[in-house]
């Protein structure tokens, strides 16, 4: 996988949590989400942010944002990133010009 993968466009507006846990039926894609580490053991932290009405959409959102990690085959470790766009994030692949287009402080020689 590339260090940059966009998951899904800014074009799905307030949309992006509910379709990023869920299938086209709007029903939770429990193996994807296990596979960002979102499990039955942390569901109180998660669930809401696939019901678009609820109370506590946006704080269930950011908590994804800041706990979800998907790690490869092969260990590599991605973290969810928002700018408008949803994005995977792998650190430790990124390039330096990667690094600042996210705004993340990068070291130079």
């Amino acid at each position: 996988m590339d260090a940059v993968v966009l998951i899904l466009s800014d074009a799905r507006g307030v949309y992006i949590p509910r379709d990023f846990l869920t299938d086209n039926h709007n029903k939770i894609v429990w193996e994807h989400c296990a596979a960002w580490g979102l499990t039955g053991e942390n569901v109180n932290q998660w669930h809401m942010a696939a019901q678009p009405d609820s109370e506590f959409y946006w704080e269930d959102w950011e908590w994804i944002l800041n706990n979800a990690k998907y790690t490869t085959k092969e260990g590599d470790v991605y973290h969810l990133c928002q700018d408008g766009d949803l994005w995977a994030l792998c650190y430790d692949k990124m390039t330096n010009e990667e690094k600042e287009r996210f705004g993340m402080e990068v070291e130079h020689d």
